[in-house]
């Protein structure tokens, strides 16, 4: 099925209108949800099917898991006598411990990992079985998400999506509530564990199809700014199932510490530069304005809007000041994150402000019926918790980089 005519034609358009296009899908989307005249509800037998849908696929699901289970509890004990009877002599079991093994200064960590992980993927499960999205997920994600992109994102990856959702909508879209709930329900049975790493690796794979197919690689080839979620949440879900991947030796000699500091130092240095380019659009014009006003008139309580039309207000009164603003805290905290991440005082200021760009500039990521996750803030502020909770070693990047300077040169 073609991309809309508006969508395609996006190409031609200024920064300033593919802005301006966005904010206005976002603006019809939040009114399609709010309003309260049943004619432009979905449909009420269209969202029965989806749910019995729901519930049929569950109770399959409920059966094949009690059958995998009794199977498992079957071979742990029966196993060994089972395959004798065959004439095949089992493996005898290695006495080494588990290479996923962790003692206690970083178990205590990966175990914080493993449940924001797990919870996080469920949530967006939960979130997809909502009723707007089960019978309309092409028109309020993918939609929005088309505008603005390059022809080649619409034509290789969005239009995938928008012939697989406006073909089956309810079919498509009950998969992927139990994909990511099982995503999440096999990540909390912990590395350790086979289905765990099971899990962990599919979850890798199906974070780079949505970011591809989903979310239009972040909009980052759309004028998409790291207040509302560029690059990608699906992107830091994939950081946080290579740190659990990771073996228990990288744990306890640093490793994983050392790569989730680069980690979020690269994030900001990008964020700081996708909201730089004078292709978004963000020096001028109101931009940033329209997309927090279609925010603030997403369905929500009068609390969480009010700071969001306040905030929209304010942006449109000198947009080149509040844009270099902007710019500049994903560039300091970068420093931050390089020089000197386990101070208390770069944590302090990290926390503090995912925590409000998670609330003033992604809404919390749910609100509105049309949310899919929680956007990046949450995540990524999970993620420094994380390397928080590891013990301290007083190394930085920037101190590893001049450590290795001089042995590289006597080499």
């Amino acid at each position: 099925m073609p991309a809309p005519k508006a969508c395609l034609a996006s190409e031609t358009r200024t920064p300033y209108d593919r802005i301006e296009g966005w904010a206005s899908v976002r603006r019809k989307v939040g009114d399609s949800v709010g309003d309260m005249d049943m004619s432009s509800a979905p449909p009420v037998h269209t969202v029965g099917a989806f749910y019995k849908l729901l519930l049929i696929e569950w109770a399959v699901l409920l059966g094949v898991s009690a059958i995998i289970y009794l199977i498992a509890r079957f071979w742990k004990s029966e196993g060994e006598g089972f395959l004798r009877e065959f004439g095949v002599e089992p493996r005898h079991k290695q006495n080494g411990g588990s290479p996923y093994r962790l003692a206690a200064p970083h178990a205590k960590a990966r175990r914080l990992a493993v449940w924001s992980l797990g919870l996080l993927w469920i949530l967006d499960g939960l979130l997809q079985a909502q009723p707007e999205l089960g019978t309309n997920f092409f028109g309020a994600v993918i939609q929005p998400v088309m505008s603005g992109q390059p022809r080649w994102v619409n034509d290789v990856f969005l239009s995938v999506t928008q012939l697989l959702f406006t073909s089956r909508p309810l079919w498509f879209d009950s998969l992927t509530v139990w994909i990511q709930i099982l995503l999440g329900v096999g990540t909390l049975a912990g590395p350790e564990r086979f289905i765990g790493r099971l899990a962990l690796r599919v979850s890798i794979a199906w974070s780079l199809v949505v970011w591809a197919f989903g979310e239009g690689f972040g909009q980052i080839f759309s004028g998409g700014s790291w207040l509302m979620g560029s690059p990608g949440s699906v992107l830091l879900y994939a950081a946080l199932a290579v740190v659990l991947l990771s073996r228990a030796d990288a744990w306890e000699n640093g490793r994983v510490k050392h790569g989730m500091q680069w980690f979020v130092t690269v994030w900001f240095v990008a964020s700081a530069i996708l909201q730089a380019l004078p292709s978004a659009g963000y020096w001028s014009g109101n931009g940033l304005a329209d997309m927090e006003m279609g925010m603030a008139q997403m369905p929500q309580p009068h609390f969480l809007s009010a700071p969001l039309y306040a905030l929209a207000h304010a942006l449109s009164h000198g947009p080149m000041g509040w844009n270099a603003v902007f710019v500049a805290v994903p560039l300091v905290l970068a420093v931050g994150w390089f020089t000197a991440p386990e101070s208390r005082a770069v944590q302090v200021a990290t926390g503090v402000v995912l925590l409000l760009v998670w609330w003033l500039g992604q809404d919390f990521g749910v609100v509105g019926g049309a949310g899919t996750d929680p956007n990046t803030g949450l995540p990524l502020f999970l993620i420094t918790l994380v390397h928080h909770a590891q013990p301290r070693d007083g190394s930085s990047p920037w101190t590893r980089l001049w450590r290795s300077a001089p042995r590289a040169a006597a080499h």
